[in-house]
């Protein structure tokens, strides 16, 4: 979108009405679209194809992060909607959530299959580790 007003910047300064670069972004977009109509390809069972799914994340990160940390991203966030998609309801982005941790490296970033406890320990005794626990996650505060 930014090249796009660069160029009608242009046109702008050479005195083109800003009607006539609206109605020609909008033949432009229709045309696009009907381009994209005719030459995409059905994907039977796209959830399932995790490779694919792979590709076009890393072609989308790539163009927003570096390449180096692009990879593994794209794997990440993959992974991250396949574990919350069920078949036959719309998928809820609501369900992922992205931590950012400090004093950590982005080469860090990894998926946690489950639930995350970022509070650290209240009291010293506390166990650093539990298995086969309870645990009441609430959406209120408990503290006075």
């Amino acid at each position: 979108i930014g090249e796009l007003m660069k160029l009608a910047e242009v046109c702008l300064s050479e005195g083109l009405h800003p009607r006539l670069i609206a109605e020609g972004f909008d033949l432009a977009r229709g045309d696009c679209i009907k381009f994209l109509d005719e030459f995409k390809v059905a994907v039977p069972d796209p959830l399932n194809d995790r490779e694919k799914l792979v590709c076009v994340a890393r072609t989308s990160l790539r163009t927003k992060i570096a390449p180096s940390m692009a990879d593994p991203m794209a794997e990440v966030a993959v992974d991250a909607v396949r574990c919350i998609k069920k078949a036959d309801t719309a998928l809820d982005l609501n369900m992922i959530e992205i931590i950012h941790m400090k004093n950590k490296l982005v080469t860090d970033s990894r998926l946690i299959k489950g639930l995350v406890l970022d509070h650290g320990a209240r009291h010293p005794d506390m166990p650093k580790r539990l298995e086969n626990c309870y645990i009441l996650t609430c959406n209120v505060s408990l503290e006075y």
